[in-house]
């Protein structure tokens, strides 16, 4: 597993560890701060959470309060109903002590079409974060192999969305985000809110580029294949074809990337803790592997809405087999 380190911090945080640690750190450290990102725009905005079902409410109430702590920003619960009721009652029938929902701003819609309800939610107020859990016996929307509540909102969210799948354990803490980029400018994007989450919840961010298989000589038949984006769109980078030869081609297309990618598009502050990794193989595989041996807490995915072509393939098959939470980002 080839990997390089960019390490933010004053101590050991952004050395490898576990299933990466028998690759040798190809980067060395940059020190500094930043200010906050003016592109995150997650300041003045609040965290939405979907309250449905006996268990979902739980798990999207945990992350959201984590997500709006880091944020400082304020959380609000959309409990849909079939018919109007009071606020005060909510919490009887999610079968929670008043306790339980202590700090949040509860909104009550009265609709038969929850997902509906959820998405006018969504289009109607400036939150900059939503947070919605599956429950496992909710039906699932075809298209997108999640909940229907979960699907309606992503279709309908212009911004980040939290999905939190029905066999998914919400963590505790988030400690380490996991970010896979195809080596184009317009999912580097993605790296400016990712790298702002990662400022303020003290996390560490895992950049992992995958893509499409690079072609092979005949010779080389046996070597395994490159993930490398096809030349999609301007600026698109691509992996070095062999990477046999590591000490030749990974350190100078590191040094590149990080300089491109992380400072002059996606503005990453510097003092996240971060690392960075070349997958091989085939993409989603390789994002759902790298999710499993680095432990991560969240994935940041990109969508740009179509699930017809490549990319709209990966990210179905990821935020259907993520084994944490999925945050999806519309480009």
């Amino acid at each position: 597993m080839l990997s390089a380190v960019r390490d933010g911090s004053l101590g050991e945080r952004g050395a490898l560890s576990g299933p990466a640690a028998e690759a040798e750190p190809l980067i060395g450290a940059r020190e500094g701060g930043d200010e906050a990102s003016p592109e995150s725009g997650a300041r003045s905005k609040d965290v939405l959470v979907a309250l449905h079902g006996r268990r979902a409410h739980l798990g999207a109430l945990g992350l959201g309060r984590i997500i709006a702590g880091a944020f400082q920003a304020p959380l609000h619960g959309l409990f849909v109903c079939s018919e109007p009721i009071d606020a005060s009652e909510v919490p009887a029938h999610l079968g929670v002590a008043p306790e339980a929902l202590q700090g949040v701003v509860l909104r009550v819609a009265a609709s038969e079409d929850p997902p509906g309800a959820l998405a006018s939610a969504v289009r109607g107020r400036g939150a900059s974060i939503v947070v919605v859990a599956s429950e496992p016996e909710e039906l699932l929307d075809e298209r997108l192999g999640v909940g229907r509540l979960a699907a309606r909102a992503l279709e309908a969210a212009a911004c980040g969305v939290v999905v939190i799948g029905p066999a998914t354990r919400p963590p505790s803490r988030l400690e380490r985000i996991l970010l896979p980029l195809d080596g184009t400018p317009s999912t580097a994007a993605s790296i400016t809110p990712a790298g702002e989450l990662a400022r303020r919840l003290g996390a560490e961010l895992d950049i992992v580029m995958v893509g499409c298989a690079s072609p092979r000589k005949e010779a080389d038949d046996d070597a395994p294949p490159v993930s490398a984006p096809a030349p999609s769109e301007p600026g698109a980078m691509v992996a070095p074809l062999y990477v046999d030869q590591p000490h030749h081609e990974w350190p100078a297309f590191t040094e590149e990337f990080l300089g491109r990618f992380l400072s002059a598009i996606g503005h990453c502050p510097h003092d996240v803790a971060t690392r960075f990794f070349l997958g091989k193989g085939e993409p989603a595989a390789e994002i759902l592997r790298f999710a499993g041996q680095l432990a991560s807490d969240l994935v940041v995915l990109v969508w740009h809405g179509q699930l017809e072509d490549h990319h709209g393939g990966v990210f179905r098959d990821v935020l259907c087999g993520a084994p944490c939470p999925v945050m999806v980002l519309r480009r």
